[in-house]
């Protein structure tokens, strides 16, 4: 699965020690975003992770956390 640059700035800015942890943050910002695109990016970012099985989503949230991310 292939994230944009900017879905991985709001994955990194969200991004909590588990997959549920991490969507619920995000899923509770949605409706507070103002902006249109950054909406669409946000939901964009939690539909792609919602495909990612457990463990694999959670090891990828951790990456982003690192300074150094590995793309998707």
């Amino acid at each position: 699965m292939r994230f944009t640059n900017s879905e991985l700035e709001m994955i990194y800015q969200y991004a909590a020690p588990t997959k549920a942890e991490t969507i619920g943050g995000m899923k509770e910002t949605v409706p507070v975003i103002k902006d249109l695109l950054t909406r669409v990016i946000m939901e964009n970012a939690i539909e792609k992770l919602q495909k990612i099985p457990e463990p694999e989503c959670s090891r990828f949230i951790a990456r982003q956390q690192s300074p150094f991310p590995c793309g998707a």
